[in-house]
């Protein structure tokens, strides 16, 4: 998705956040239900985990700065190449939507989460060449042992963000 306006970084941290309150609640049972034990919706990646998350998104971007678009389609999960079609047509795609992954000058990455499904969550911190910063949400998911990518949210930040 296109980045989007400041005012939606509350909405999204907002969010984050309360995702954070549900993992912390369900690690916790409540009181007045002290057998409850309800698996959390989200964990923190063990560090093979985020390793592995990391580097599947660093060869996308990579592939990306090339504008290799078989390597960078290679990387997209099966649903977002169905959706494509195509490796030039991604490209194309990224390349209109999501300029700020195209050749950032900078990228420093966050924690990493496991969600409940299997899925992963991975933040990270994009300075474009333009000189912004760009917050980057990407889920991934195991495919035949591969970290493959499902999505990337992008949200405006202050410059001083990086």
């Amino acid at each position: 998705m296109p980045a989007i306006g400041r005012g939606w970084i509350k909405i999204a941290a907002s969010l984050l956040i309360g995702t954070a309150l549900v993992v912390v609640a369900a690690d916790h049972p409540r009181a007045d239900h002290p057998a409850r034990t309800a698996a959390p919706v989200a964990v923190a990646a063990d560090a093979a985990e985020r390793s592995a998350v990391i580097a599947a998104i660093d060869r996308q971007l990579a592939a990306l700065a090339r504008d290799d678009a078989a390597a960078a389609f290679a990387m997209a999960a099966p649903a977002l190449q169905a959706r494509f079609g195509t490796p030039d047509r991604f490209l194309r795609m990224v390349h209109h939507a999501y300029p700020a992954v195209i050749r950032p000058v900078r990228v420093d990455y966050g924690p990493a989460w496991r969600l409940a499904d299997g899925r992963f969550v991975q933040r990270a911190m994009l300075q474009t060449r333009k000189g912004g910063v760009v917050m980057a949400v990407y889920t991934l998911q195991m495919v035949d042992g591969q970290h493959r990518i499902t999505g990337c949210f992008l949200f405006d930040t202050p410059a001083e963000a990086v």
